[in-house]
């Protein structure tokens, strides 16, 4: 499966999902998808900044001395005025080898949200 069709089947599973990305453990995006007809908050060249500083702070959560007392982080989420943040780490061979960067509507229901796409990435984890 291609990475853009991975994040296009990730926005179909849920109509309050956003925008869907798809970025390296370096924090360089390799796919994006947008909700039709939506009008972004942010330009590309934001949310490519964007991507690298959130990947950077989520790797640097999800290890550290008290991951042995709490487990692996599965998600962080970001509430605004305006919309849910939400970062997945996708873990290849031990380590955090991708990131799925979503917003969602800030009304929505986004724990159900990221419920749905966490399950799907668990049926899809050899597209990694």
């Amino acid at each position: 499966m291609q990475y853009d069709e991975l994040c296009s089947r990730i926005l179909g599973l849920e109509g309050s999902i956003r925008f869907v990305a798809l970025a390296d453990h370096l924090g360089l995006l390799i796919a994006t998808v947008y909700r039709e007809g939506l009008v972004p908050l942010a330009t590309k060249e934001e949310t490519a900044k964007y991507a690298g500083q959130l990947v950077l702070l989520t790797g640097a959560v999800s290890g550290g001395k008290f991951m042995s007392k709490v487990g692996k982080m599965q998600y962080v989420v970001g509430k605004f005025e305006n919309l849910v943040r939400a970062t997945i780490p996708i873990v290849s061979d031990s380590y955090d080898k991708y990131y799925l960067l979503m917003s969602l509507d800030v009304d929505s229901d986004y724990v159900r949200a990221i419920d749905k796409v966490l399950a799907f990435l668990r049926e899809n984890h050899s597209a990694f």
